[in-house]
């Protein structure tokens, strides 16, 4: 069994809720398609055969969204026997008090919990989101501010309850630049060095595999760029469109032939680089909620 130490995203759905510019997966347009679980349970089901997993997040887009999201937390935690982290914007807490249970699953294997992570893309939502987290508890639990001693995330907040269900808030308002940009309407890619592409990457240095459709990804765009192209039409030649349709992932199809080169190579530059910025070009976002 092949182990992957670093955190594997469970990346759900491409629909989001916020206009955040520059999102690195593109969910500011209008990117539609999310996944059941149940279509792609019989390839976890393999995959849970195949690797061990060290740490996972189930994020999109907003995961929230997702109408099977209970599914794949339950999934998860089963096939790989591993507690999950679900990564959400927070603006829908009110709506989805039924998960609460979800998060009472402990790994037997590594002892945590199932648990959320919140990302405060706008400061002025930052009132409204930290009540919302407060009435999310059925039960009491206490509020821990970055720096306190129990605070060993080092989240901006971190709550805890007396049935040990914890959420983390950080406020991540800045982005970089995103592989795909909007011009006059049109949507375009980068033509960059691959390799200095790839040096400044947030997903490589932060070795953010991702799941996508029961398939193993070195990164969220190697997946995303290809599947926005379809809904989308990116302005790029036939090459390009043709190099980035080339990538390959990995699968339990192909498995058994592949995966040592996969592996052997997933921290490496890909072609498929070009196609993202050089530079991160960190700005300050305001992204508001979207009409959906």
């Amino acid at each position: 069994m092949h182990k992957i130490t670093n955190k594997v995203d469970f990346y759900i759905t491409n629909v989001c809720n916020l206009t955040c510019d520059r999102c690195n997966r593109f969910n500011n347009h209008d990117f539609r398609g999310w996944q059941r679980w149940s279509d792609y349970q019989a390839h976890y089901e393999q995959w849970g055969k195949l690797v061990q997993l060290n740490a996972a997040t189930i994020m999109g887009g907003e995961p929230f969204l997702n109408p099977t999201l209970g599914d794949w937390i339950t999934g998860i935690n089963r096939i790989f026997d591993i507690e999950v982290q679900v990564l959400t914007n927070g603006t829908r807490f009110n709506q989805s008090r039924p998960l609460y249970e979800k998060l009472l699953y402990r790994s037997p294997r590594t002892g945590a919990m199932n648990h959320i992570g919140v990302s405060l893309h706008n400061l002025a939502d930052q009132e409204q989101l930290l009540a919302d987290v407060r009435a999310f508890f059925p039960v009491s639990f206490k509020e821990h501010p970055k720096g306190s001693p129990e605070n060993i995330w080092n989240s901006d907040w971190f709550f805890i309850d007396n049935n040990g269900v914890m959420i983390n808030v950080y406020t991540i308002n800045q982005f970089g630049a995103a592989a795909v940009r909007p011009i006059q309407q049109q949507f375009h890619l980068h033509n960059s060095d691959p390799v200095k592409a790839h040096s400044t990457c947030v997903f490589a240095r932060f070795k953010s595999y991702h799941y996508i459709r029961g398939r193993l990804y070195k990164c969220g765009p190697a997946a995303l760029m290809s599947e926005f192209d379809q809904q989308h039409s990116l302005q790029i030649s036939d090459s390009d469109r043709e190099l980035l349709n080339s990538y390959e992932s990995l699968g339990v199809d192909n498995f058994e032939e592949f995966n040592q080169k996969f592996f052997e190579n997933l921290d490496n530059p890909i072609a498929q680089c070009k196609f993202c910025p050089e530079q991160s070009e960190i700005q300050t976002i305001f992204p508001i909620r979207k009409g959906l």
